[in-house]
């Protein structure tokens, strides 16, 4: 079944006058030429281009009937379990009155044969959710809700009205004082819901039924009178109901309890007139063979479609190009005003900025502290911002293949942290098949080093200036020696950082690998044993060295600073545990070396698990065995297959999911589980009894777990083209036998 994809942020990266040098050199992308993506035949072609969002399902039908025909379906049809299930529910369709029963005799009436036709029918082909700039100003008033919700409690607290304030009166003082502070965003956002249908008539007759039903209804009832009514929009006919703020009863609201949530005086009534302002237009009819349902403040997106400049001739399409004679399964685009109003990134900075100015005059500090601390925040935030990634447009698309399901992502946004530069060595270091690995290589940026421990100071300034007066003296005096003591060993430390472990590792690839091929009975002593060895899984984190030497050297560094600081929390606490970090064992590897620390013999942890650090010239493993240390030391040929058949070319990321093998693993586990259900659930704690229900039991679950594996594996790969960070991901997908 094809893969949903997502519109993630993304946005052109090309200023003005570099667009110029191109353009003059003939190399600028060109827009798609009008109407070549046409033959799609998809409700694109009738998406306006400033569209805030677009996504379309498509070849539903055709993917629900591969699975309904795959030996996975017709294997969860044969379980008991599902036969009980499907006898149960036949018997109870001969008891009257009983659901199954009255679900039997609706689907026995003509009428209703036909609405459950025409259901079938909508979602069968394709179905497309399509919403226009007004969505832009919903998600940020809903995003600004949010961190409304995140401050309040520290407002309220420090004016010192939290005094019988719960969590939810928190909440919805927040929310009354974010819509009230931000009224101009409070709209019905425009959106609509197509679904192409292959018997227009069939849904012809279901709309004349409603418009009579509506008719009777709004006939009845002065307040909806001439309110439902069929309308021509855009030149077709529609179903409309349109509804208004002056259509609440405002005066059986209970205003004199909300007010009491006021933090300004007033804020109710001008919600509450902006309320009133508010239109609700909700429409339905047909276009060609669309059936198109819109709910909005009015019918002008519903007009707007097909007409004017499309999102199917953007550049942001022309990707999709090259795979219009693939059998799509799913298109997907987000506009970059949409991408920025739905990241987090800036906003948060903006509403800390906001926070500040509210909470700082509560703290009562001189007029020199208060000016000190609103201009360090302040450059802090200038320095987040040239950290965050710039939000941009987005387009996603996906397809099926013989092999499963592939599909593309095109992210425009500026300044990733990614580095799509070169090969990623890395991948032949990942054990060769492992479970999962997620291998990246990042901007190599001694700036956001030097960011961090500027403002690790500043804080610790903070912390001096306002934390230590605050402690009690006994309390005060030992921290005060700690620090004495510790800063210059963090001097010690930042100048290995910088002298060695940022020039060792400024290859920037790292990866996170998991495996499980270490088994054991018995991983820790006080858990039982097992009759057969169970996998565990095995966490792996590797980096790409530019110098091991120098690496080597950085961690014996940071092992001395870390034992003198032991020693220093010792002196301040005598009390605290006369512990070190002891030498490490070694053991020679044949593409290096592995350093492994042995866990004391009373913790009663299986001898393969050791804390252990694998180092060659290129790589350095951090693991939980030396055993998985020195596989990954090894070099070893990726066999990932999938889009990662060939990695010999300029990656940013590559992820690999061995899902099938995944399962794989877990089975012994969920044997064991199984088992134990079994005997203390069906069985009450008999063990014979158990014995005869469990191989009906186990079948059923290894069937669920057969089915499961369908899915075998996931590869991804990240790469820069034209100004877009390119994600290519191949689920594959196979029958079981």
């Amino acid at each position: 079944m094809a893969r949903w994809h997502t519109a993630q942020p993304w946005r052109r990266l090309l200023a003005i006058t570099i667009m110029g040098i191109l353009s003059t050199a003939g190399l600028l992308v060109q827009p798609v030429e009008a109407g070549k993506l046409d033959k799609l035949d998809t409700s694109l072609s009738l998406i306006p281009q400033d569209a805030s969002f677009y996504t379309t399902m498509l070849r539903n039908r055709e993917q629900i009937e591969a699975i309904a025909q795959s030996r996975a379906w017709a294997s969860i049809e044969a379980m008991p379990v599902v036969q009980m299930a499907w006898q149960l529910y036949q018997a109870q369709t001969a008891v009257p009155g009983s659901v199954p029963a009255q679900i039997e005799k609706a689907l026995e009436d003509p009428q209703t044969k036909e609405l459950v036709a025409l259901l079938g029918d909508m979602v069968s082909n394709e179905v497309f959710l399509y919403g226009d700039t007004s969505a832009v100003d919903f998600i940020e008033l809903m995003q600004r809700i949010n961190s409304a919700r995140r401050f309040q409690p520290a407002i309220l607290a420090l004016t010192g009205r939290d005094k019988g304030v719960d969590a939810n009166k928190a909440q919805a003082i927040a929310l009354l004082n974010t819509m009230s502070e931000n009224l101009d965003l409070i709209n019905v956002p425009d959106v609509i819901v197509g679904f192409k249908l292959t018997d227009t008539d069939r849904a012809t007759a279901q709309l004349k039924r409603l418009e009579v039903i509506g008719g009777l209804l709004s006939q009845g009832n002065p307040l909806l009178k001439d309110r439902f009514k069929p309308t021509k929009v855009g030149g077709h006919d529609y179903l409309v109901l349109s509804l208004d703020g002056n259509m609440v009863p405002w005066d059986e609201v209970p205003l004199e309890q909300i007010k009491q949530l006021e933090t300004t005086p007033g804020e109710v009534d001008k919600l509450i007139g902006r309320l009133q302002k508010l239109t609700l237009v909700v429409a339905i009819g047909l276009r060609d063979d669309y059936l198109l349902v819109s709910i909005g403040s009015s019918t002008e997106s519903l007009a707007g479609l097909g007409q004017g400049k499309r999102l199917i001739d953007a550049p942001e399409m022309q990707p999709l190009e090259q795979f219009a004679d693939e059998r799509l399964a799913s298109i997907g685009y987000a506009s970059k005003a949409f991408s920025t109003a739905a990241t987090a990134g800036q906003r948060d900075i903006d509403d800390t900025l906001k926070a500040v100015d509210k909470l700082l005059p509560l703290a009562e500090l001189d007029a020199d502290k208060e000016a000190q601390i609103r201009k360090d925040v302040a450059r802090l935030a200038d320095d987040l911002v040239r950290l965050l990634p710039t939000p941009g447009a987005a387009t996603a698309f996906s397809f099926l293949t013989d092999q499963g399901v592939e599909g593309y992502r095109y992210n425009w946004g500026g300044s990733s942290q990614l580095d799509g530069s070169k090969p990623l060595g890395l991948l032949k270091h990942v054990g060769g098949r492992p479970l999962l690995a997620v291998v990246s290589r990042s901007r190599y940026s001694p700036e956001a080093y030097d960011l961090m421990v500027n403002w690790a100071g500043v804080a610790l300034g903070y912390f001096e200036q306002f934390g230590l007066p605050e402690m009690p003296e006994s309390d005060r005096e030992k921290i005060e020696k700690l620090i004495k003591l510790v800063r210059p060993l963090a001097a010690r430390a930042d100048k290995a950082n910088r002298q060695m472990l940022m020039p060792a590792t400024a290859d920037s690839q790292a990866a996170l690998v998991i495996d499980a091929r270490l088994s054991s009975k018995q991983f820790f002593k006080e858990a039982p044993a097992t009759e057969k060895a169970m996998p565990m899984v095995e966490p792996a984190l590797v980096m790409g060295l530019s110098d091991g030497d120098l690496f080597k050297e950085a961690c014996i560094e940071y092992r001395e600073i870390a034992n003198a600081i032991i020693e220093a929390v010792r002196e301040v606490a005598p009390d605290a545990p006369d512990w070190q970090i002891p030498d490490p064992e070694v053991a020679q590897a044949g593409a290096g070396t592995v350093y492994f620390f042995p866990l004391p013999a009373e913790w009663g942890v299986d001898e393969q698990i050791a804390p252990s650090l694998g180092l060659s010239d290129k790589v350095a493993v951090i693991a939980a065995s030396p055993s998985h240390a020195k596989r990954l030391l090894a070099e070893t040929p990726l066999e990932a297959g999938g889009v990662l058949s060939e990695t010999d070319r300029p990656l940013a990321m590559a992820v690999t999911l061995d899902w099938a093998r995944l399962i794989d693993a877990a089975t012994p586990w969920i044997d064991l589980a199984t088992r134990e259900i079994v005997k203390e659930q069906l069985a009450g704690g008999d063990a014979d009894t158990a014995k005869a229900k469990l191989p009906e039991v186990a079948d059923q679950v290894h069937t669920v777990l057969k089915v499961l594996k369908v899915v075998r594996t996931v590869t991804s790969e990240s790469y820069f083209k034209d100004g877009a960070l390119v994600t290519h991901t191949l689920t594959e997908i196979r029958d079981i036998d």
